[in-house]
């Protein structure tokens, strides 16, 4: 079904966010009060693009507010976020209401302001976001992407086999045949920069870097199909940067592990030192080389970059490879880059702003979707949908399906119960399915289910 959506901010979180839902066929308004961004928006975007305050109440009646299903407000500036939020609730209460909010003040349980109470159904801290995403990838310290579905009982991990492991050189038909109880789905694969997503005749090649679907308690049996025979040990980290996202990091993960926080601002620094007062503070230049070699940066067993800088990001990760740093995460802000990274040995590339769409979209939800996120540097997206009581798929086994080519389905939630799909899967009404597709193929996914 069609929506109308309102976005304010055209920046990267909500420039994408309007090209992911205009390519569901929703109709987008988007506002901005940068004549720049403006300009590539109505460039580049299927959409009613505005410039002015999202914040101003004529600026949001030009954008239809009052007609809206939708709103979502993603500027940098909470407060115009929130402002432009609490306006829209009283123009159009009926209309869902997101907001990014990035200062913790505003969602503590003591705040003078109640979002919930001013019409903000669900407040999305991104660099609360991109930590816990963060502290998954330090955890399974062999996936270079994680996400997990239905409480973490199903996961989804992206990484790189080991040119020696079972895997290789087999097709899916084969793998399948040998192992009648594969513990996991392969459901796309990046190959040199091509996105496959593939079927039984696919065969594994060196350098593949696939993502596969499989249950918590499988996990082991996957990394040791893969190569991995004993899992990766992480306990020493080194976070370079003491902003925001690098101070919550730090917080997230010094009771497991020995933490180090460098930043060459001083101010940064005595913040850090007094919301992290047990995690050891260094004042110095993250690509000082000198300096990485005093502290011994090849001992450390993970580095991660979270400047504001992206080229310090990339380079303090090259540096660390390069001195064998075995875990290196990089941080990088706009989605764009996130190709250029592709082959440069970096084992996993975080980006706030498209975990944040990641966010928003999993909260967006149309008909039987509960969910559509995007996976980072290919062309595949992933969907939790539910068929409809009408849906032709109920009852019948997958591979009797007409699925919509270059889509897969890579597990199934009935309930409190999981499985791993199969040809010989079956999805029955009330069920969850988790499905990989090109974005192109989402609409036909979305017709099958409905």
């Amino acid at each position: 079904m069609k929506k109308k959506i309102v976005i304010v901010g055209a920046g990267s979180v909500g420039f994408y966010l309007a090209k992911t839902l205009a390519e569901m066929g929703n109709d987008i308004s988007i506002i901005d009060v940068d004549p720049e961004k403006v300009q590539r928006a109505k460039q580049e975007l299927d959409a009613l693009v505005i410039e002015g305050n999202g914040a101003q109440s004529n600026t949001l009646e030009d954008a239809q507010v009052a007609g809206a299903d939708l709103f979502l407000a993603v500027t940098r500036i909470d407060e115009i976020n929130i402002i432009a939020s609490m306006k829209a609730n009283k123009m159009n209460p009926d209309a869902k209401i997101l907001a990014r909010v990035r200062s913790g003040d505003y969602q503590k349980k003591d705040a003078l302001l109640d979002l919930a109470e001013l019409g903000i159904e669900k407040v999305i801290n991104p660099e609360q976001i991109a930590a816990r995403e963060i502290q998954h990838l330090i955890q399974h310290a062999t996936a270079q992407e994680i996400m997990t579905y239905n409480h973490g009982r199903v996961y989804m991990v992206a990484l790189t086999p080991t040119d020696t492991c079972d895997l290789m050189h087999k097709s899916l038909r084969e793998l399948g045949a040998t192992y009648t109880e594969l513990p996991f789905r392969t459901v796309a694969i990046d190959r040199d920069g091509e996105t496959i997503i593939p079927g039984g005749d696919h065969v594994f090649q060196p350098g593949d870097k696939i993502f596969i679907v499989c249950l918590k308690d499988k996990l082991k049996d996957m990394y040791r199909l893969c190569g991995f025979k004993q899992k990766k040990m992480i306990k020493t980290v080194l976070i370079m940067g003491a902003g925001k996202l690098g101070r919550l990091v730090a917080s997230n993960l010094k009771d497991q592990f020995s933490v180090r926080l460098v930043d060459h601002r001083k101010e940064k620094l005595l913040k850090a030192a007094k919301e992290l007062p047990d995690v050891l503070l260094l004042h110095a230049d993250g690509l000082d080389v000198d300096f990485l070699e005093s502290e011994g940066i090849s001992d450390f067993d993970a580095l991660i970059t979270l400047t504001d800088d992206e080229t310090t990001n990339l380079f303090a990760g090259l540096i660390a490879k390069k001195k064998g740093v075995d875990k290196v995460i990089v941080h990088i802000n706009s989605p764009d880059y996130l190709p250029l990274v592709k082959g440069l040995g970096i084992n996993s590339v975080v980006s706030k702003n498209l975990s944040t769409v990641d966010a928003f979209m999993r909260y967006v939800v149309r008909g039987q979707v509960h969910s559509v996120m995007m996976l980072e540097g290919i062309d595949t997206e992933v969907i939790e949908l539910s068929p409809s009581p009408n849906s032709k798929i109920i009852g019948v086994p997958l591979e009797e399906v007409d699925f919509p080519p270059d889509a897969v389905v890579g597990g199934i939630i009935k309930g409190a119960h999981e499985e791993i799909a199969t040809g010989k899967s079956i999805i029955e009404a009330g069920d969850r399915a988790i499905v990989f597709a090109r974005a192109s193929r989402v609409n036909d996914v979305e017709a099958l289910f409905n």
